[in-house]
């Protein structure tokens, strides 16, 4: 049976992109923080900045992916990019002092 995408926010490919961002943030700011405190002699001082850097990073961005999930009940619902100006939940709302009506002239 197939996984009806548009009754749900995520998937598992969400998940799994999601945990590789956050295991690659990691990993990244780890890299980095070791490779300077060889260079500099401070371990492990910069190795864990580094890693917190990382798990922030990660943090943020998951932070930043199911957001709209959370707030606008999903990427349907103009989740994904937003709600443009001049629309309400995902309807065109006219300019102020115009509407649908002719005016009699």
């Amino acid at each position: 049976m197939r996984h009806d995408e548009s009754m749900s926010g995520l998937d598992y490919r969400d998940f799994l992109t999601i945990g590789s961002f956050v295991v690659t943030c990691m990993l990244l700011g780890m890299g980095a923080g070791w490779w300077v405190d060889a260079r500099l002699g401070t371990t492990p001082v910069l190795t864990l900045v580094g890693l917190t850097v990382g798990v922030v990073t990660g943090i943020t961005g998951t932070w930043f992916r199911i957001r709209p999930l959370l707030t606008n009940g999903g990427p349907h619902n103009g989740a994904r990019h937003g709600t443009p100006p001049g629309t309400t939940n995902g309807t065109h709302r006219p300019p102020r002092g115009q509407d649908d009506r002719e005016s009699p002239g």
